[in-house]
C-alpha cells in the first residue's frame, strides 16, 4: 500500500492529464484530472471521505503512474481509451450518453418534458447544462409560466400537478393539441437560444396593454379595466419567471459544448487526440460545367470562415471518360491543398461522399506524405433523401458507420458537411453568374 508520504515522493506535474492506479502491475483505476497532483493526492488526503469501494482500492494500490496532455478535453480523451483497452476493475463503466444533462421535449402528440442524461433518437433535447440542479431548476421555473406535462405515461385521472396549476390536463382534454403544440412551441423556443426574443415579445404584449389601458381608464367599464390589469400582473409576473432562468440557467456555453462534440467524435473514431483543425471538402457543378470545389476549416469545433478556401476545377469536358466524375475533381482539388502546408495541417478530413470518395482523398493524403485521418460522410447507396441516414465512410472498410441521430460526434461531422456544401453552391452560383455574363 502506497502512503501519503510515498505519494509526495512522486514528482506528478500540476497539468491536466490521465492517471492509472496499479495493483500488481495490473491497471485497476483510470481517472481524469485537470490538475494531476492535486487529484491524485486528494485520494490520500481524503482518504476518510471515500467510499468503501475506493477505500478498499486505494488500500490495494501499490503503483500511480500518469500521462500529461495539454487540455482537460484531451485528458477525458485519454482516460475514456484506457478504460475501454484496460476495462479497470474500480472504474463505473464508460458510457458516452452520461456526461451531461439536457432537457428533452418527447416526440408524442401531447409531448412531455423531463431531464435527462441520455440522447434518444427522436425528440428535442436543449443543453447540456453544467449541472442535473440546474436543468431542475429551469424547468422547475418555466413550468410556472407555461404549464405542460411531464409524466411518463397518461394517467386515467387529472393529476396534483393539474390540480396545482403546473399542468394542462391534457389526459383529460382540457386542452386541445393544437393549444399545446403552441405551447410546447414557446418552451423549445426559449430553450432554443431564443430566450430573449420570446422574453421581448411579452414585453411589447405588456407594454400594448399598458398604452390600451391608459386609453381606457375614463371611458371603460370597471369590469374591462380589472381584465386588463389583470393580464399585465400575469404578464409581469411571467417576465420575472423567465429572467430568472436567463440569469441561473447554467447551460454549457457554445464553445465548450462545440469542444465537447469533438470530443465525442475522436472517442466516435477511436482517435488518440482530440482533432483541433478539421477540414471539410465539397463540390458543385452543373453537369460536369463549372465545377468548384470548397475547403472549410474547423478550429475545436468552431467554423473559421478565414481560414476557408474555394477551388475553380476542371470541366468533365476536358477529362478524359476514365477520370471523369467526383472522384476525380476532388482528387484534383486535394492535390492542390497539400501544396500549401502554409495553411496548416488538419487533424482531420471529412468529405462528403462515401467509399469511393473516401478512398481517392486518403490516397492524394499519402501521396503528400500526410499522415492525416480521412473519413467520408454519406448516404447509403441508391438513398439521397432528405430521411435517409448520414453513415460515417473509413478508408479501405467496407462496413460504414451508423451514429445515432442525437450524437455529438454526428452533430460535428454534419456541421462540417453541411457547411462545406453551402460554401461550394455560393461560389459555384457566383461562377455561374459571371459565365452568364460574358
Amino acid at each position: 500500500m502506497l502512503s501519503l508520504d510515498k505519494i509526495k515522493d512522486l514528482a506528478i506535474p500540476e497539468r491536466p492529464g490521465s492517471y492509472q492506479f496499479f495493483v500488481q502491475k495490473k491497471i485497476v483505476y483510470v481517472g481524469k484530472a485537470v490538475n494531476l497532483r492535486r487529484r491524485v493526492y486528494s485520494y490520500w488526503q481524503r482518504y476518510q471521505d471515500l467510499s468503501a469501494a475506493k477505500k478498499q482500492m486505494i488500500d490495494q494500490v501499490d503503483q500511480v503512474k500518469w500521462v500529461e496532455t495539454d487540455s482537460e478535453i484531451e485528458a477525458l480523451l485519454l482516460e475514456s481509451n484506457f478504460i475501454k483497452k484496460y476495462q479497470p476493475r474500480y472504474n463505473i463503466v464508460w458510457r458516452d450518453d452520461k456526461r451531461y444533462a439536457y432537457i428533452a421535449i418527447s416526440s408524442e402528440d401531447f409531448p412531455r418534458i423531463y431531464i435527462t442524461r441520455k440522447l434518444e433518437e427522436s425528440g428535442q433535447f436543449f443543453g447540456p447544462f453544467t449541472s442535473v440542479q440546474a436543468a431542475r431548476e429551469t424547468i422547475k421555473i418555466i413550468r410556472k409560466v407555461w404549464p405542460y406535462r411531464s409524466c411518463r405515461l397518461m394517467p386515467k385521472k387529472a393529476c396534483l400537478y393539474y390540480r396545482l396549476g403546473q399542468c394542462p390536463g391534457v389526459c383529460q382534454d382540457f386542452m386541445s393539441k393544437l393549444e399545446y403544440k403552441k405551447l410546447i412551441k414557446n418552451i423549445g423556443l426559449f430553450l432554443s437560444g431564443e430566450k430573449k426574443a420570446v422574453v421581448k415579445k411579452i414585453e411589447q404584449d405588456r407594454h400594448g396593454l399598458e398604452k390600451r389601458l391608459k386609453k381606457i381608464l375614463k371611458t371603460a367599464d370597471l369590469g374591462e379595466i380589472a381584465v386588463i390589469e389583470q393580464k399585465i400582473s400575469s404578464y409581469s409576473w411571467q417576465l420575472e419567471q423567465l429572467n430568472k432562468v436567463l440569469a441561473n440557467n447554467q447551460i454549457i456555453g457554445l464553445s465548450e459544448k462545440y469542444a465537447n462534440d469533438v470530443f465525442e467524435l475522436a472517442k466516435a473514431l477511436n482517435l488518440n487526440k482530440a482533432p483541433e483543425r478539421i477540414e471539410g471538402y465539397d463540390l458543385s457543378n452543373l453537369y460536369g460545367l463549372q465545377a468548384v470545389g470548397s475547403m472549410v476549416v474547423f478550429l475545436s469545433g468552431e467554423a473559421v470562415s478565414q481560414e476557408y478556401r474555394r477551388f475553380k476545377l476542371s470541366d468533365f469536358e476536358s477529362l478524359s471518360s476514365k477520370e471523369a466524375g467526383d472522384t476525380a475533381l476532388l482528387k484534383e482539388m486535394l492535390k492542390r491543398r497539400v501544396v500549401h502546408e502554409d495553411w496548416g495541417r488538419p487533424d482531420l478530413v471529412v468529405v462528403d461522399g462515401a467509399k469511393a470518395q473516401v478512398n481517392a482523398a486518403e490516397k492524394v493524403l499519402k501521396q503528400a506524405g500526410w499522415e492525416v485521418k480521412v473519413i467520408g460522410l454519406g448516404k447509403d447507396v441508391g438513398l439521397r433523401s432528405a430521411r435517409a441516414l448520414d453513415k460515417v465512410y473509413f478508408p479501405g472498410k467496407a462496413e460504414p458507420l451508423q451514429l445515432s441521430l442525437n450524437s455529438p460526434a454526428l452533430h460535428l461531422l454534419k456541421r462540417v458537411r453541411d457547411e462545406a456544401h453551402r460554401f461550394a453552391i455560393t461560389y459555384h452560383r457566383q461562377v455561374r453568374r459571371r459565365k452568364f455574363w460574358q
